[in-house]
């Protein structure tokens, strides 16, 4: 079951990222692109400085697993599971790069 699980959740990143459009520079600027600069997205999982997918590895697979709120960087969402939500929001953010201070 755990594998067929696996092979599910990366089917359905896959499909996120493949059908997705990148948020791109010159959009409009808020708070948290602003909070960016400084911490970086939650949704670069491993703080290379770059979405991509490595990140998307590791979202993977922990994908299906629960904890406390905040238990894991790959609950980007922080409801305490890593599900469809947390791979939505990480799409929304894939190939996102920013200078580590």
């Amino acid at each position: 079951m755990k594998t067929s699980l696996f092979a599910i959740a990366t089917s359905v990143l896959l499909l996120f990222i493949v059908c997705s459009i990148p948020l791109t520079e010159g959009g409009p600027i808020d708070v948290i692109d602003i909070a960016l600069e400084y911490f970086g997205p939650a949704q670069d999982i491993n703080h290379d400085g770059v979405v991509n997918y490595l990140d998307a590895s590791s979202l993977v697979s922990h994908y299906g697993e629960s904890g406390p709120p905040g238990w894991i960087r790959d609950d980007i969402n922080g409801d305490g599971t890593v599900n469809y939500l947390d791979a939505s929001s990480f799409v929304n953010k894939y190939g996102l790069e920013w200078l580590i201070p």
